[in-house]
């Protein structure tokens, strides 16, 4: 049974009965219903507002179809979504893909098989959220290690410090100031570039 802490659900779905059922069925199994959406449009502002764990989202739905909002949605913040729908058009499949549905069920369909789905698109959601925590703090160590090798050569251009003395100079003044490195380092940096424009603009 589910973590209803955890497993948070929104539903998205124009059919009032339909979404009722969903709602009271998923109560059953442990999860928490967040609500209902019955547009596209109100789908994106719930998921950016209430940050569910998992939507279950219909294609066919007024002002914005289902595999639209799933992408805007997803584009802001990766959320795992699941498709409910009636329609197996191959084009809807590859905006699913494109929109990084994690589910695509055809109506009618069980709560065993939805429940299934559900397990299965929060573990893959979980590795995915993980492997983009990992990609961004590659990427902010990346920038930081350019941030401080830059600002090392200003010092040791401009200072005549050696590389040693130019890093123990910058951890210094970040131990002194209470902040991170790069933080010392990107102000060297900016020192740097404002000292070049004035120095260009007086020629």
């Amino acid at each position: 049974m589910a973590d209803p802490d955890k497993y948070r659900v929104l539903i998205a779905e124009d059919d009032p009965y339909f979404s009722s059922s969903l709602e009271e069925a998923l109560n059953r199994r442990g999860y928490k219903p967040l609500g209902v959406a019955t547009n596209g449009k109100e789908a994106v502002k719930l998921a950016r507002e209430l940050n569910p764990d998992v939507i279950i989202m219909d294609i066919r739905m007024p002002e914005m179809d289902g595999l639209e909002a799933a992408q805007k949605i997803n584009e802001k913040e990766f959320v795992p979504i699941i498709i409910l729908t009636a329609y197996t058009d191959p084009s809807f499949l590859e905006r699913a893909r494109r929109a990084k549905v994690l589910g695509y069920l055809l109506k009618p369909v069980s709560i065993d098989e939805l429940v299934s789905a559900i397990e299965v698109a929060m573990t893959i959601g979980r590795e995915l959220n993980t492997l983009e925590d990992e990609i961004r703090n590659l990427r902010e160590e990346l920038e930081a290690r350019k941030l401080i090798e830059r600002a090392k050569g200003f010092l040791m251009d401009a200072y005549g410090m050696k590389e040693g003395e130019a890093m123990r100079f910058m951890q210094k003044e970040a131990r002194k100031r209470r902040i991170k490195l790069k933080e010392v380092a990107k102000a060297i940096v900016e020192l740097g570039e404002e000292l070049l424009r004035q120095g260009a603009n007086a020629k």
